[in-house]
């Protein structure tokens, strides 16, 4: 089984990245036979936002159905994942600006989804994502996880779900208790998941 993580995390000390880090290990301890895949928006990836030039040059790819050239890289690594793990913090009521840059470089029509009779009819292979945040307020609302869950139902048939720590720069907080309270409803998905 092929898990896609990607890694919205600009920090290295990123409390999101940390539990993203302890969902993979301990989901890697619990289940056999997977391989983790991992995209760092922040560090590696070659990603730019779409130009004219560069949205003339994917549609000639895809008129050629050329999914091998490495400007289809990351398409073809999503449409091939049959799970999705997203790690972003809550930034400005949604996510880093690089995940939608991401977003738009996966965004690959006859690759990954395809437009019928007025709908989205979704090719990519992946049944389940689960997005993982952090959060120095309330983060209950996220605006990214919409979008991200709007995304995923023109690209497949994707089950969503959301695991948060919230409230972690708030005065008085107890920081350790909330993202051990975010650990435990992770260790329950590594059971479901």
């Amino acid at each position: 089984m092929k898990i896609l993580f990607i890694n919205a995390c600009a920090r290295k000390n990123s409390r999101t990245l940390e539990l993203c880090k302890y969902f993979l290990e301990n989901y890697e301890k619990n289940h056999r036979h997977i391989e983790i895949e991992q995209v760092s928006l922040f560090g590696g990836a070659e990603l730019k936002p779409m130009t004219e030039e560069t949205l003339k040059e994917r549609e000639e790819l895809i008129a050629k159905r050329d999914w091998e050239d490495s400007k289809m890289m990351y398409a073809l690594q999503f449409h091939e994942a049959e799970k999705i793990v997203i790690g972003a913090p809550y930034w400005d009521c949604s996510f880093p600006a690089m995940l939608k840059v991401y977003i738009e470089n996966i965004m690959v029509s006859k690759l990954n989804f395809l437009y019928q009779e007025d709908r989205y009819v979704g090719l990519c292979r992946g049944k389940k994502m689960l997005y993982i945040s952090t959060a120095g307020g309330d983060a209950e609302r996220n605006m990214g996880f919409d979008y991200v869950r709007k995304v995923l139902k023109m690209l497949g048939n994707y089950q969503c779900k959301y695991i948060h720590a919230d409230n972690l720069d708030v005065q008085g907080v107890d920081i350790e208790e909330m993202m051990q309270k975010a650990k435990i409803k992770l260790d329950e998905a590594i059971k479901r998941w």
